[in-house]
C-alpha cells in the first residue's frame, strides 16, 4: 500500500515546495525579501511600474571612430560603440551625411560623436 502512495506523496511534496518557492518562502514572515513589508491583503494591487522615457532618435549621441571618408559620395564609415537606446550592438557602417560640410575637419582614425536624423548624420563632432 505504501508503494502505491509513494508517487502521490512525491508529487504533492514537489508541488508544495514549488509553491512555497514561488511565494517567496524562506525570506521571513511579512517581508518580501528586499526589506519592505509585504502586503497582508491578497487583493492589494502592485504599484505601477515606471515607464522609461525614450529619447528621440535624432537626439541620441553615438560615439565611434572614423574608418573611411568618401567626400564625393557624402559618406563616412564609422566603427561605432554599442547604442543601448537604439538596441544596436557595436559595429561598423557607412553613413550618409546630411551636409557635405560636416566632413570638414574630420580625419580617418579620429574619435567622433554624431547624431542621426532620417538615417543620415546630422551632427558630427570630434570626441
Amino acid at each position: 500500500m505504501l508503494k502505491r502512495l509513494a508517487p502521490y506523496l512525491t508529487i504533492f511534496l514537489l508541488a508544495a515546495s514549488t509553491a512555497h518557492a514561488q511565494s517567496g518562502g524562506g525570506h521571513g514572515h511579512g517581508n518580501r525579501g528586499d526589506g519592505a513589508p509585504s502586503s497582508s491583503s491578497p487583493t492589494a494591487a502592485p504599484a505601477p511600474a515606471a515607464i522609461p522615457r525614450q529619447t528621440p532618435a535624432n537626439q541620441i549621441e553615438i560615439v565611434g571612430v572614423v574608418r573611411e571618408i568618401a567626400p564625393d559620395s557624402g559618406r563616412v564609415t564609422i566603427a561605432y560603440e554599442a547604442v543601448d537606446a537604439l538596441s544596436w550592438p557595436a559595429g561598423t557602417m557607412p553613413f550618409a551625411v546630411s551636409k557635405p560640410s560636416l566632413l570638414k575637419g574630420v580625419s580617418v582614425g579620429a574619435k567622433v560623436r554624431f547624431k542621426l536624423d532620417s538615417q543620415q548624420i546630422s551632427d558630427l563632432k570630434p570626441f
